[in-house]
């Protein structure tokens, strides 16, 4: 039997204390409790059991880093605004701040933060993420219908344009790094490119009835290795499993609740956070990658993201 940890980062404006973290074992969740008291950590990410999470703080906005106990290592001020999005790179931190329209690099030496540069892209533009590739930076500007390309001394490259009006969101690259796959948010459609040239491959709606412009859309992840592409659309309170190669909806599951900001695979199981129900909601996940019945749900406050923290056997 292993028991995971699980953390959730939250809206703290209607009674969350901050971030939370709970345990799974065999499709079970329990023992929800505060890992860390913060204010707004809409976005959370952990690396080697330290959690870097968005906060807001006395005198302005900006970022904690917490140890595996929920300590604060340290924690730095440096935008007026907080980001919707943090991730490690080694000992670097990176974030996107919506609605500044910027991203931001922040080095963790000796358990110690420092800003090491804020890129502005344009105020409003929807900075939604920071991804890797190769030795390249990209951040998706929602409202530019782009995603913009930097490299490692954080100086623009160039920028993937799309139609307008889609609202590119959240991004993966694939392991062997040919392929891209897009989320957009205002048109709930997955662009599939090849990195060579960024040639577009597909275009495929992420609802179940093939309806596009709904608005919405949110997370992405990987499931079944690489072969499925799990995305969520907050206004339909769905999580949609789409097979990439023969572009269609596999499944259009129910969130568990209103609002699934975000989700997480693990261990076979897929754990939904839906922001407007307080709840978290695990379900299991067939053979074949199909999500199967409700497994267990708990109560976290308005949380928007997920990260394991650790595994004990």
């Amino acid at each position: 039997m292993t028991t995971r940890t699980i953390l959730a980062g939250t809206y703290t404006d209607t009674g969350s204390k901050g971030i939370y973290a709970f345990d799974l074992t065999d499709g079970v969740m329990s023992n929800p409790r505060v890992f860390a008291e913060i204010d707004s950590p809409k976005y959370i990410s952990v690396q080697n059991g330290l959690t870097a999470s968005i906060g807001k703080f006395e005198n302005g906005c900006g970022i904690a880093v917490f140890d595996e106990a929920g300590n604060e290592l340290d924690h730095i001020v440096y935008e007026q605004k907080t980001s919707c999005y943090i991730t490690w790179k080694g000992n670097e931190i990176y974030t996107a701040n919506y609605h500044l329209g910027t991203f931001s690099r922040i080095l963790f030496e000796d358990n110690h933060l420092k800003l090491d540069k804020t890129v502005e892209i344009r105020e409003g533009a929807g900075c939604h993420e920071v991804l890797f590739h190769e030795d390249h930076i990209f951040v998706p500007a929602l409202f530019l219908d782009r995603i913009l390309i930097f490299d490692n001394a954080l100086a623009y490259q160039g920028s993937i344009n799309f139609p307008s009006g889609t609202g590119p969101r959240h991004g993966l690259f694939t392991r062997d790094g040919k392929t891209l796959y897009v989320l957009s948010e205002l048109s709930n459609e997955l662009f599939v490119l090849d990195t060579d040239g960024w040639k577009l491959r597909s275009v495929i709606p992420v609802l179940p009835d093939g309806r596009t412009y709904q608005r919405g859309s949110a997370a992405i992840r990987f499931g079944n290795g690489e072969s499925l592409i799990y995305t969520s659309t907050r206004k339909q309170d769905i999580i949609s499993v789409i097979d990439p190669h023969t572009r269609r909806v596999r499944q259009g599951a129910y969130s568990g609740g209103k609002h699934p900001r975000d989700f997480l695979i693990v261990n076979g199981y897929l754990l939904c956070a839906n922001r407007y129900s307080d709840t978290i909601v695990c379900y299991s996940l067939d053979g074949d990658g199909a999500i199967g019945p409700e497994l267990s749900r708990i109560n976290v406050p308005q949380a928007v993201s997920l990260a394991v923290l650790n595994e004990n056997s």
